[in-house]
């Protein structure tokens, strides 16, 4: 590993101990660990194992974080790639591990530092009847937030639909760390062709809460108020590229460690196959250049919620 790069990686001596469960792992198998980190401390951090049906959840984690360190957005510490060995884990955990990832006895995981604030989604299950109240909390808070703009473009970047209560992490001072990017791109599984259409909407969280709430706070605006909330947007979507650039090389880094060689076969001739790595860097790179195409997205989703605009 590069000493200069973000993401740690880990060997598993630095697993230190289980401490407990988490109730909302859906994408992976998910809990709390005493991790110790490169800078020799020892900190509680959520340890996350992609099953065999997620093939590309750490890759997709990865690129999550680098692209929101980059952006400046709050997200955790630290965070990397652990390995881990499966006579630590629960039979039932080693059980939806890959075949290969069985046989050699370890695997890998995505380690992220906790941050110790509180997950509005487990809130609601321990006390379904909160739920209404919980929402509007988050709502308000959410609503307030200096860095709405930021997360709506960048989960629209990365095609992250996956953004809800319980990986918008809520902190006592009322804003929120951002972590779970496993289901981005296309999802934990996504094949090499589907990242070749770079034009996709993506589904948010309830009908995107996070635009609705953005176009809430221009109110005041009257007539304004969609330009005002599409003018904040777009200055949000300007930062993508510089971003990617700031990161595109770790990235890379990355993928050749986690994909290595693999390529995508042309099947015309006088065309050689080209690498995996390069479409999933070039999807990145058209989307983070396409501010009216954002915007756009983000039109349409306004006229498809009904919201009037004014009479030109």
């Amino acid at each position: 590993m590069d000493s200069n790069h973000i993401i740690q990686y880990l060997p598993s001596d630095m697993y230190i101990e289980y401490l407990r469960g988490a109730t909302d792992g859906v994408s992976g198998a998910t809990h709390l660990a005493s991790v110790k980190w490169n800078d020799g401390i020892e900190r509680d951090s959520w340890v996350k194992i992609y099953a065999e049906n997620k093939p590309r959840g750490l890759i997709n984690e990865m690129i999550g974080y680098l692209l929101g360190k980059s952006l400046n957005l709050p997200i955790p510490p630290k965070a990397g790639f652990l390995q881990i060995e499966n006579k630590v884990l629960h039979p039932d955990l080693v059980s939806l591990l890959s075949p290969v990832d069985q046989y050699r006895g370890f695997t890998f995981a995505w380690v992220s530092e906790d941050v110790q604030g509180d997950n509005l989604r487990i809130e609601i299950e321990n006390n379904p009847s909160s739920m209404n109240v919980l929402i509007e909390y988050f709502s308000s808070c959410m609503k307030d937030w200096s860095e709405l703009p930021s997360l709506i473009a960048f989960d629209d970047w990365i095609l992250n639909s996956d953004r809800n209560l319980g990986n918008s992490i809520h902190l006592p001072d009322k804003t929120f760390c951002l972590i779970d990017h496993g289901e981005c791109l296309k999802g934990g599984s996504w094949k090499e062709p589907e990242l070749l259409d770079t034009n996709c909407h993506h589904i948010g969280f309830a009908n995107n809460l996070h635009l609705r709430l953005l176009h809430e706070k221009h109110k005041p605006a009257n007539l304004f108020q969609i330009e005002q909330t599409l003018s904040e947007l777009e200055n949000a979507k300007l930062n993508h590229f510089s971003a990617l650039q700031q990161v595109a090389t770790e990235i890379q880094s990355h993928l050749n460690d986690l994909i290595g060689d693999e390529l995508i076969e042309t099947g015309i001739e006088n065309i050689p196959p080209y690498p995996v790595s390069d479409t999933v860097l070039n999807f990145l790179k058209i989307r983070a250049k396409e501010v009216k195409k954002f915007s756009e997205r983000c039109d349409t989703f306004f006229s498809t919620q009904s919201i009037t605009r004014p009479l030109s």
